[in-house]
């Protein structure tokens, strides 16, 4: 996958939109192309837990040192945090977006460098937690707080997995859509 993840795109805001059943392949591409170029990567996941994130991006040849998570699952799920995460803070459950955005913001001041790209996987997940209306007040603060401090973020999203006045609000954030050619 060819992305526009470059320097030349610094404080970039993209919403990539993939098939169902490449969501998870389209978030390996998009970290290892980020990291293959020496960005660092925070990873906000709404939708596979830290431990499944890591495993998939070992097998995808991703150097880990770079990738950053917030997750917001492995809490919720089993009620406690994964055992020896590296790189890793976790938010109680994905509907606490104050705390996920102090995650961000923590992250930000404590990350050396301007080369940061923030991923949110998946802003179909985020729905099934909060509504529409939270979600675009959230993704609206995220984005504004990114070009503001100059840099750039991807939200991934299934491709026809939101209503159409989301959708339309998520595109008027962004500075650039790619489609998945899968």
């Amino acid at each position: 996958m060819d992305l526009p993840f470059n320097e030349d795109n610094e404080g970039m805001i993209y919403l990539v939109l993939s098939e169902p059943r490449n969501l998870r392949k389209k978030n390996i591409e998009v970290i290892k192309e980020i990291t293959d170029k020496g960005f660092t990567a925070i990873v906000i996941s709404t939708n596979d837990p830290y431990s499944v994130l890591r495993k998939d991006y070992l097998k995808g040849g991703i150097n880990l040192e770079n990738v950053h998570f917030i997750d917001a699952i492995t809490k919720y799920a089993i009620g406690k945090e994964s055992e020896g995460a590296v790189n890793c803070t976790f938010v109680n459950n994905p509907s606490n977006l104050t705390d996920m955005g102090i995650a961000v913001t923590e992250l930000l001041k404590h990350i050396e460098g301007d080369n940061v790209w923030v991923i949110l996987d998946s802003v179909n997940s985020m729905l099934i937690y909060i509504s529409s209306v939270n979600l675009t007040k959230f993704i609206h603060f995220i984005t504004s707080k990114l070009k503001i401090l100059d840099i750039s973020g991807v939200l991934l999203a299934v491709e026809n997995g939101i209503d159409p006045s989301t959708l339309a609000q998520l595109e008027g954030f962004v500075d650039g859509i790619i489609k998945s050619e899968e």
